[in-house]
């Protein structure tokens, strides 16, 4: 789904609307739009004779405001791109908040019958002997998106950034309506792969990335670097927040170990253009989170899991959630068919404004469970199981697909699953596409 938020400073206009008619105001505002002829004529607007032939003014016929909305509604973002272009009143209208939000449901609708993936390959520099495989430090700074559809094996480029070498990891990237936080192990950036437009978000004096911005060092320093974060729409204002977290203290690691966390936002404005500030949280959360994880956001919401290890108090068996509305913390309880102890084998995941819980069922399959987030912010605090899957390995749900089907991730590898049949399909290994 590609979303048409800009980053580029774009203003955005007034909620109110008005129409295009014969009134002396819809005229202006359709001035810009309506092409003329050249041609010559007296104050009055009477055509003096010469000895040439006439040229007659050609008037555009002009279009109710709701009707313009519509048809700009349904183009891509591509060609919504070059329309504002076209004059002042259409780049205001593509620009408003709520313009944004009836494209991305509508773009969200024709995802759900020709569904596709944005893809971001991590490559390495060069390989360092005797390091530890699962967390190299010499990623590529180099970051490019694809979109890839089914039954294909050739992703298109979308966008690509080159940042020099300004960091040596890269965490869990999350999306949220099209935008994509890329958390480092130095900074966070923000990109949206569609309009090809990308910020770097400010340093924080709170979390001390710049200062301890290699792993090894971290380490020798007592692991005090936080890399929790998240991106999420904030349902009250229509703006996007980025929130990440911080210790405030702690305890000495060869005793109990107890870290005191609080979170920071900053919220994405178009003319900011992502020179503002990070804004400190009021409330500290009730219980840290863990502290290398990337967020998911559901309908205004954030999840954590929470770091039960290191937690003063007894945790409960939950998630960390935030409100981006409120900015108020709060704990989401897990499916009570499962047991603690899989804790750390689990995955969340979101899929169709849902949060999905999958863990192993037993040896031969896994299951999936989900909990839907109300619109306004209300929840229902019973999760349904969903989906048994007849698997031996456990996937990522990716997308709940039409006919009955599920995507699913393995790794490298994405299958789709029939529910009826219990079959597994091979749709493609990520190392072997076109990119």
């Amino acid at each position: 789904m590609a979303a048409l938020v800009l980053l580029d400073g774009a203003r955005t206009r007034p909620q109110r609307r008005r129409g295009i008619s014969a009134t002396s105001d819809s005229v202006e505002w359709m001035k810009d739009c309506t092409p003329l002829a050249e041609g010559r004529g007296d104050k009055t607007g009477t055509k003096r004779k010469t000895g040439t032939k006439r040229k007659r003014r050609v008037r555009v016929p002009e279009l109710l405001e709701e009707i313009v909305i519509e048809i700009l509604v349904l183009l891509p973002v591509k060609d919504l791109l070059k329309s504002t272009a076209v004059c002042k009143a259409w780049r205001t209208i593509i620009s408003d908040p709520a313009f944004i939000r009836a494209h991305l449901r509508y773009s969200a609708s024709k995802w759900e019958q020709d569904p596709s993936f944005v893809i971001s390959p991590h490559t390495l520099n060069y390989f360092i002997d005797r390091e530890r495989i699962d967390i190299p430090s010499n990623f590529s700074n180099h970051i490019h998106f694809y979109q890839w559809k089914q039954d294909t094996f050739l992703a298109t480029f979308m966008h690509a950034k080159d940042f020099g070498e300004e960091f040596g990891r890269v965490r869990d990237f999350v999306c949220c309506d099209g935008l994509v936080l890329a958390p480092t192990d130095t900074r966070l950036y923000l990109f949206n792969p569609a309009t090809r437009d990308s910020i770097t978000l400010p340093d924080s004096d709170r979390n001390n990335l710049q200062q301890y911005g290699d792993f090894f060092e971290e380490i020798q320093c007592g692991g005090s670097i936080c890399y929790c974060a998240g991106l999420g729409l904030d349902p009250r204002t229509g703006k996007y927040k980025v929130v990440q977290a911080f210790y405030r203290s702690m305890d000495d690691r060869d005793t109990d170990t107890y870290h005191h966390m609080g979170m920071e936002v900053f919220t994405i404005d178009g003319d900011n253009n992502g020179s503002g500030a990070w804004r400190e949280i009021m409330d500290d959360p009730p219980y840290p989170a863990k502290r290398s994880q990337t967020s998911l956001s559901v309908k205004g919401f954030l999840f954590w899991h929470i770091d039960r290890a290191h937690s003063k108090q007894q945790a409960p068996w939950g998630l960390l959630r935030l409100s981006l509305a409120d900015e108020t913390f709060g704990v989401t309880g897990m499916p009570d068919q499962l047991d603690p102890s899989l804790a750390e084998s689990l995955f969340l995941e979101v899929v169709r404004e849902e949060l999905c819980v999958t863990a192993r069922t037993n040896d031969i399959s896994f299951t999936i469970w989900t909990l839907r987030i109300q619109d306004g912010g209300g929840q229902r605090q019973y999760w349904e199981q969903r989906f048994t899957v007849s698997v031996s390995d456990i996937c990522h749900p990716l997308a709940f697909l039409p006919q009955g089907r599920i995507m699913l991730r393995n790794g490298h590898w994405l299958y789709s699953y029939e529910l009826s049949s219990s079959k597994l399909i091979l749709e493609g290994q990520m190392d072997d596409m076109r990119f």
